[in-house]
């Protein structure tokens, strides 16, 4: 309930509007904003909402845990051993899970987070009580053996919830790095996840996820200690299988998503021996450097669904292009489709353009203090080691770089210029990727939808490897997968916590790719980035109401998309508040 509140300080009277609510019982306040002194209070009241919170986001995805009861499913397999006026260990993965999904950030920031959103009416707590120790206390709880329940009852009931039927899975693999982590700390309480990073000790974690093929809807995951295994993948797949398999999961067919990490070799003999499944294989271009030689005026657009999200209104010069044919690999001939990404190429020639200026610039003052310097040997020894390392923090090749060294009447000098046979080599490869697959029953933009624009894992997933500075997919920050944004970055430094965030970070996926399949299955196509953008510009605010002369929270002016995606959720707006349609 919301009302005025005044404060009186040093003989003057200050007003707030202040919301109170019972929270375990306990009469709350649960926010409170200035309004002013008494003359400012009609004219501050009269012009319109105060104190706007998130709304729409909180709401939906609490919704959709209503039917999982993610902190019922824990609480059962590890209830509290004493009565604590706060929330449950279930209750604490839930509040985590629920910022990863929508606004990630580090546990220090999460009440904070959750003032600015309308949580209290959604599912009221103590924001004291999201504080860091607090989690780190509850999660040391989880052992290995818990997550592996928790984890299997949790993915029994997203499966039930789903269609009844068989399903395409798609299986993805990744290797994740941990943020640096300090490598010598001071004798003090449990470090926050986000303590200062200074040295440069990493944790590896390998991942593999299965997955449902429409939405991405997660079936379950397995995680690798020191990254993903080099040999013997096959086995832990197999593994994998088997345990979908026994949490009620029927399938048509899988097909594994393979990337340059993985040794695709012995997995895709593997495949190729066993009825049902498939495998689609990308490569940066210098994986198979003569198919990008390939004329761009062999390229065709890439057809596009309304469905599969794909640029279909693109500016002529914006569609992405591709090119067919059948090449021999891993001793048989096999479909290749080579993608060009027009936006992808123009940011990555325009990010070489600043890095070769950065490298003529500093190369122009290294070639002054060449000509002041007594010993040749010692200068070219020099200038070359530092073009070396300034090439490889600029993640570029120094072959793109020549360096002559000239005598010219008695004195040494130093010539720098741009190889452009080198450089027309590597702008070759920008923006384009190579898709290796067996799967000849799927369209071109199926493949490319699969395992490019909907990949849940997405590229680059660990640290980037300094390179000529080309990336098939762009900007790797930019366009990171959902669950990258809620993974990354990993400020978490022992095993024990690593997992417990995964599984975190796991759940918040769940929630999203299961939101974009409830509002298919009403005839809502959009995706979770669109999804959630919408949602979280719905928001409650503070009004004044003349007529009945009171302060409410309501919702405010909804969209037409919002009153959409609420529709598709079973509910509709009725006098400022969510009602069940």
């Amino acid at each position: 309930m919301a009302h005025l509140y005044k404060k009186v300080k040093k003989g003057h009277e200050y007003f707030y509007i202040r919301e109170t609510q019972r929270v375990y019982g306990k009469p709350t306040t649960i926010n409170q904003v200035y309004l002013g002194t008494a003359d400012k209070v009609d004219s501050v009241l009269g012009k319109g909402g105060f104190s706007p919170k998130e709304f729409g986001s909180i709401f939906a995805l609490n919704e959709l845990d209503r039917s999982l009861d993610l902190a019922g499913i824990i609480n059962e397999i590890l209830p509290p051993k004493k009565r604590v006026r706060g929330p449950s260990l279930g209750e604490l993965v839930f509040y985590a899970a629920l910022n990863r999904a929508i606004a990630p950030t580090s546990k220090r920031q999460l009440a904070t987070w959750y003032e600015t959103t309308d949580i209290q009416r959604i599912r009221p707590l103590r924001l004291e009580s999201l504080n860091s120790q607090n989690f780190w206390n509850h999660w040391d709880r989880i052992s290995d053996s818990d997550l592996d329940k928790i984890k299997t009852a949790f993915f029994k009931k997203v499966h039930a919830l789903l269609p009844p039927g068989e399903h395409h899975l798609i299986v993805e693999t990744a290797n994740i790095s941990s943020s640096p982590k300090p490598s010598a700390l001071p004798a003090m309480p449990q470090q926050d996840e986000d303590f200062m990073a200074e040295h440069f000790s990493q944790q590896q974690l390998g991942l593999a996820l299965i997955a449902e093929k429409t939405a991405g809807v997660p079936f379950y995951y397995q995680s690798f200690s020191g990254g993903l295994p080099v040999t013997g993948f096959y086995n832990h797949l197999q593994h994998l299988l088997s345990k979908v398999s026994s949490l009620g999961v029927v399938s048509k067919d899988v097909t594994l998503l393979i990337n340059q990490e993985m040794d695709a070799a012995p997995i895709i003999e593997h495949i190729d021996a066993q009825e049902g499944m498939h495998f689609i294989a990308s490569y940066a271009p210098d994986f198979a450097p003569d198919l990008t030689k390939i004329s761009l005026k062999d390229f065709r657009p890439l057809p596009g669904k309304p469905e599969t999200q794909l640029a279909a209104l693109a500016k002529e010069d914006e569609k992405i292009l591709y090119y067919e044919a059948h090449e021999p690999f891993w001793g048989q001939t096999r479909r290749i489709i080579i993608t060009f990404d027009p936006k992808s190429f123009h940011k990555s020639y325009q990010e070489l353009g600043k890095k070769v200026q950065r490298v003529r610039k500093e190369m122009a003052l290294m070639q002054q203090r060449y000509a002041q310097e007594g010993s040749q040997e010692k200068a070219v020894e020099s200038v070359k080691t530092h073009l070396a390392q300034l090439c490889h923090r600029l993640k570029i090749s120094p072959f793109l770089f020549q360096l002559n060294f000239l005598q010219d009447n008695g004195q040494f000098r130093m010539e720098f210029q741009l190889d452009h046979r080198q450089m027309a080599s590597v702008v070759r490869h920008f923006g384009k990727n190579i898709l290796i697959t067996d799967r000849e029953d799927w369209d071109v933009e199926e493949i490319y939808d699969t395992c490019v624009t909907r990949a849940v894992l997405g590229p680059d997933l660990g640290n980037p490897k300094p390179g000529n500075g080309n990336r098939p997919y762009g900007n790797a920050k930019d366009n990171r997968s959902l669950f990258q944004k809620a993974l990354l970055p990993l400020y978490h430094w022992t095993d024990s916590k690593i997992r417990v965030h995964l599984f975190v970070c796991m759940v918040a996926l769940t929630y999203l790719t299961s939101l974009v399949q409830r509002l298919a299955a009403a005839g809502l196509k959009t995706t979770p980035k669109d999804a959630m953008e919408e949602l979280r510009a719905l928001r409650t605010a503070i009004y004044f109401k003349d007529s009945e002369g009171k302060l409410k929270r309501v919702i405010e002016e909804v969209t037409g998309q919002q009153a959409a995606i609420l529709k598709a959720l079973g509910y509709e707006i009725q006098e400022g508040k969510v009602a069940p349609f």
